[in-house]
């Protein structure tokens, strides 16, 4: 018997567990009452620490986020302008003959 088919045995076992367990507590219905009072507090508890950095002037993550991409985007942009005037022969520059 090898150690991978024991581990794939405990793995499927655990697996076939989880499932059972968790089917049942899906037909719990305080189960299911308390996770969506959970839930609703998660909701409440970002709310509240959304208003409190946006009242410290600290952005949010979502804020920051859309920052970012932004950011990425306007270098991404920049790098392409950089790649098309180093494409583009330069013209030639006329010299004015001293007199």
């Amino acid at each position: 018997m090898s150690d991978d088919s024991v581990f794939d045995r405990l793995k499927a076992r655990g697996e076939k567990m989880f499932a059972e367990v968790s089917g049942e507590l899906m037909k719990n219905p305080q189960f299911l009452k308390a996770m969506q009072t959970a839930y609703q507090g998660k909701q409440k508890l970002d709310q509240a620490a959304a208003r409190t950095l946006k009242g410290m002037n600290i952005p949010t993550r979502d804020e920051f986020k859309k920052a970012l991409r932004r950011i990425e985007s306007l270098e991404a942009e920049l790098e392409g302008l950089r790649a098309q005037a180093k494409a583009k022969p330069r013209p030639a520059r006329s010299r004015k003959k001293a007199e």
